[in-house]
């Protein structure tokens, strides 16, 4: 062999070396983007199903393989805020926020995610800041809108929530005029607690104006006119309510009865439950309420009857039936009073509350306009 190829073979056996070693390396470039792509789609289908750990676990494996995964590390923040720790998520957010040259998308990607682990966090201004972010790339996205609602609420911003209410074209109408009433009378509450009295009825009244039966506002207004003791003004309102809300006349009596009883007519109470149960036959209250004042004045027939039309417009209500029982015991109907007692005791061991959340199905004695479970507005039914 010639000297002269020695060299030359050499520098063959070099180059074909370089060369395959350069295709190996490029193949694993190749591999590795697969790889993690691969891992990505099973930690999605994982975290479908609910299986947050392995999911984790796999997503995690995705970050490792391709830094670059972006929407792999928005997963891993989400499942650490299912699983209670927002403040991992957090940080992992906040961290590819400062990477250079993030997509648009990218950008709302992390920011949606990054006001959803606030919330979480409940850090109620850091997310209010966010979503004003997301607000101002798109303020059009009626799930921000409607995020920012619920930031505004928790931050006791009842105006702010008031005014992109009122502007949300999405919302039921009635859904809609009663949470601007309740804005208004959350802004009302927040003036008595600053002892603002009349301003305070002003936005009890503007929750009025928008729906016209709205309970909690006429008797917060009842209330404040009772704190700085203007009772015919209180006897007014209280009026008015039991007028515009018949079927929960019963939450204003107790009222009712105090400022008559302050003003020196205790006795006109009478014409007050009259009045509503020629007006409203249907409604229990005020069968009850004279049933009461004839029981007090000896007058017991009377009193029987006043329940029995009440059991005739509520059949299961259980006071109507226990005054019925005490009344027949006065009477001497001792047999009729027993049969009585032992209905009521059977409807009582079943009996139900009579107030229900429809969205939730929480059950309560109290009237609420606000679901005290599930926070649903306008929820409330009389069971």
């Amino acid at each position: 062999m010639s000297p002269y190829l020695i060299p030359a073979i050499g520098v063959i056996v070099v180059v074909l070396f370089v060369f395959i070693v350069w295709v190996i390396v490029r193949q694993r470039g190749k591999a590795k983007p697969n790889l993690a792509q691969k891992h990505y789609i099973d930690g999605l289908n994982l975290l479908i199903d609910g299986h947050l750990d392995p999911a984790l676990e796999k997503l995690r494996k995705t970050v490792q393989m391709d830094t670059g995964f972006i929407n792999a590390y928005i997963k891993i923040a989400d499942i650490y805020r299912r699983k209670g720790e927002p403040d991992k998520a957090i940080k992992i957010c906040r961290d590819l926020l400062i990477r250079p040259n993030l997509t648009e998308e990218q950008r709302h990607d992390i920011l949606k995610s990054l006001a959803e682990d606030y919330i979480a966090d409940q850090k109620w201004q850091q997310a209010l800041v966010v979503i004003n972010q997301l607000l101002n790339l798109n303020s059009h996205d009626h799930q921000t809108r409607q995020q920012k609602v619920i930031v505004l609420e928790q931050m006791g911003d009842w105006q702010g929530a008031f005014d992109i209410v009122r502007k949300e074209s999405d919302l039921d109408k009635e859904e809609k005029k009663y949470r601007l009433a309740a804005y208004k009378y959350e802004q009302g509450l927040q003036l008595v607690r600053e002892q603002k009295e009349h301003d305070a009825r002003v936005r009890f009244r503007d929750a009025i104006k928008e729906v016209s039966t709205f309970v909690p506002a006429y008797l917060e207004i009842a209330d404040s006119y009772i704190r700085q003791d203007r009772s015919q003004d209180a006897l007014s309102i209280l009026k008015k309510y039991i007028k515009v809300n018949p079927n929960l006349s019963n939450l204003a009596f107790s009222r009712l009865k105090q400022v008559l009883f302050e003003m020196g007519k205790f006795g006109d109470i009478e014409q007050v439950y009259a009045e509503l149960a020629r007006e409203n036959p249907q409604v229990v209250e005020g069968h009850l309420g004279l049933a009461e004042i004839y029981e007090k004045k000896g007058e017991l027939l009377k009193a029987v009857d006043a329940c029995k039309r009440a059991l005739q417009a509520d059949p299961g209500r259980v006071e109507a039936k226990l005054f019925l029982v005490r009344l027949y015991g006065k009477l001497g109907r001792d047999e009729a009073a027993s049969d009585l007692a032992g209905e009521l005791a059977t409807q009582i061991i079943s009996r139900q509350k009579h107030f229900e959340c429809k969205m939730c199905g929480h059950l309560t004695d109290n009237y609420f306009y606000r679901c005290p479970h599930c926070r649903a507005w306008n929820s409330a039914i009389k069971r």
